[in-house]
């Protein structure tokens, strides 16, 4: 087993959503599929969170 930074990214109709994480897993399919539970799991709770970072740039 082996530990992955794992991003995944969502295209959505009004911007991307980026989910980074660190998870151990036997391999790289099985590092996104528990990477994508894991959002799940915080989904259920996203009252809970706020974002903490932000990048803005005038265009």
């Amino acid at each position: 087993m082996a530990t992955f930074n794992v991003t995944l990214k969502a295209d959505l109709k009004r911007g991307s959503f980026y989910w980074v994480t660190t998870v151990d897993a036997a391999s790289e399919e099985e590092a996104i599929v528990s990477a994508e539970h894991l959002f799940l799991a915080e989904m259920e709770n996203a009252q809970d969170w706020a974002f903490s970072d932000s990048n803005v740039e005038e265009v």
